[in-house]
């Protein structure tokens, strides 16, 4: 039971949280849509109002706290959820830069039908610095940091708060990126549209994205070690999957622990302009990774990091999403999942299937004794990703030390 003092706190909080929202609401009513995720939002604290014509860029900040629902058996929380959030407010900064008033394409309130939206392209190298337990209150602040033509990089950084204790950590930081789509009033089409100049940054952080972005034009192919994997290789691998989700291998292999997760986008799973959000996808690819670590450890796992995601083709909703899971690389106490989604169009007579994302998990053991099992290599294809998964290791470990 709860008592007086507990509710008195709780009742203060609930009074806080809901005035700050209906003022921030009354301040701008046709500029914030809270889906029912999202507990409160807030411009940055020196500033009240969202002026179209200032296009400074302000931090979005999404609060929730978290409930059982959101977490593993231990009470921390999915990283897929951390995910989620996190790409939540990347899009609101990201599409409120786009409607600044100096873009041509911007939505005026007598277009009704057309929409500007920023959709997430590609996840830079995030890490899971701590995790997030149930009944504390996480909280993703994004910022616009660079834009070029058609594309914006926010940055993101996740804290968790404990309210009883007045405590705050860092959890996770990294650069979400967006590109700006126009919606036709007429023809409903999908074009890709202008980002306005932000006129107002940090020097340092454009710089850095600048380098970014100019390392991704060099670089249009899939991430290393997808190269050479067919679409047609891994929708057969679906059959390795009996009727029970339980592998017909028994021995820790790669093809002991594939995981194949399917799901059909929803109107929940889109925003505007009816196209999965990369917050969707990397909640189900976080979570198809989970499945493969846990058949390959039998123990307590948690994320520790992404490599990058990219997101490669659209999904639109209506459409079939398959995420293909397996084991890459072993060391004593970490894995590395190779993650790869199969878009298909189920309504078309011709369905074509086409990776929409790919990406490397990173995987680590909580418990202090346990260890991960061996990865039993069964092929020279096997071999080669376990060799590029451990550089790629190897490489963290430098990247930890030098921080």
């Amino acid at each position: 039971m709860i008592n007086n003092i507990g509710l008195q706190r709780l009742s203060r909080l609930w009074i806080t949280t809901r005035w700050a929202f209906i003022k921030l609401y009354l301040d701008n009513p046709n500029k914030i849509k809270v889906s029912n995720t999202v507990r409160w939002v807030s411009t940055s604290p020196n500033r009240s109002t969202y002026n179209q014509n200032d296009h400074k860029s302000d931090s979005i900040i999404l609060a929730r706290k978290i409930l059982p629902a959101d977490t593993n058996p231990l009470g921390i929380i999915h990283g897929g959820q951390t995910l989620q959030l996190a790409e939540q407010a990347g899009h609101i900064a990201a599409t409120r830069h786009c409607y600044s008033s100096n873009n041509n394409n911007r939505v005026t309130q007598t277009d009704q039908n057309i929409y500007n939206a920023a959709y997430m392209a590609r996840l830079d190298h995030m890490n899971f610095l701590q995790p997030i337990f149930v009944n504390e209150v996480a909280q993703a602040r994004a910022e616009v940091v660079f834009v070029s033509q058609h594309s914006l990089a926010v940055e993101i950084e996740v804290t968790a708060e404990d309210p009883s204790r007045g405590t705050r950590r860092l959890t996770n930081r990294g650069i979400f990126w967006y590109v700006n789509f126009n919606k036709d009033p007429v023809s409903q089409q999908v074009s890709l549209a202008k980002v306005p100049p932000l006129l107002h940054y940090d020097v340092d952080k454009y710089q850095k994205c600048l380098q970014l972005y100019n390392q991704q034009k060099e670089n249009r192919r899939l991430v290393q070690g997808f190269d050479d994997i067919t679409i047609k290789d891994n929708i057969a691998s679906v059959s390795n999957i009996d009727q029970t989700g339980a592998t017909k291998e028994t021995q820790a292999t790669v093809a002991a622990s594939e995981s194949v997760l399917v799901h059909m986008v929803m109107p929940a799973d889109c925003y505007q302009i009816q196209r999965v959000t990369g917050g969707c996808l990397m909640k189900l690819m976080d979570n198809v990774a989970a499945i493969v670590c846990i058949r390959h450890t039998k123990g307590t796992i948690a994320t520790a990091s992404i490599n990058d995601i990219d997101f490669l083709k659209p999904v639109k909703m209506g459409n079939l999403i398959t995420a293909i899971g397996r084991l890459t690389f072993t060391s004593t106490k970490s894995m590395e999942v190779q993650v790869q989604v199969i878009a298909e169009d189920i309504w078309a007579n011709n369905s074509n299937r086409y990776v929409a994302s790919s990406a490397f998990y990173n995987f680590v053991v909580l418990q202090k004794n346990d260890k991960v099992p061996s990865l039993i290599l069964t092929s020279d294809y096997e071999k080669r990703l376990f060799e590029e998964g451990r550089i790629r290791y190897e490489n963290r470990k430098k990247m930890f030390k030098k921080k």
